[in-house]
């Protein structure tokens, strides 16, 4: 049911300028440094690289380096050595397993909404003792109860 209402309400594309505002954060917490472009040579680079996408090379020492372009929100290219790439992956891992639990959570919610809360439900169902007197039956426990 769950992925049902993910297929009627999809969610919708991201702008550029809401993916900057996530992944900037995001990139500076790990250590990343942004150098903001400039002159107008710089900023004419800055746009004719990928924008938003994680690229790496490596330097005349052997040594990985990370870069990311933003050349709409920022106008500014962030850069970090293989131990801030390594703690921006740990960071995404762990937003990623936070926004499973969320949605999970939400899933449950909705789910307990539309059944109603325990011993909320139809007259009958519950634990015996549990609703309006003098319906009788209740289910719990194992077996039939009565209810007074």
């Amino acid at each position: 049911m769950v992925s049902a209402c993910a297929a009627l309400n999809p969610t919708p594309a991201k702008t550029p300028q809401q993916r900057a505002q996530e992944l900037e954060p995001i990139l500076r917490a790990a250590g990343f440094t942004s150098f903001a472009a400039a002159t107008p040579a710089q900023k004419e680079r800055l746009k004719s690289l990928p924008p938003l996408k994680l690229g790496y090379y490596v330097d005349q020492s052997g040594n990985p380096n990370y870069w990311m372009a933003d050349p709409d929100a920022c106008a500014c290219l962030f850069h970090g050595d293989e131990a801030a790439y390594r703690r921006y992956q740990q960071i995404q891992l762990e937003n990623e397993v936070a926004a499973r639990d969320r949605e999970a959570m939400d899933a449950r919610q909705r789910q307990q909404m539309m059944m109603g809360a325990p011993g909320f439900g139809p007259p009958g169902f519950g634990p015996p003792g549990f609703g309006p007197p003098g319906l009788g039956f209740g289910f719990g426990g194992g077996g039939f109860g009565f209810s007074f």
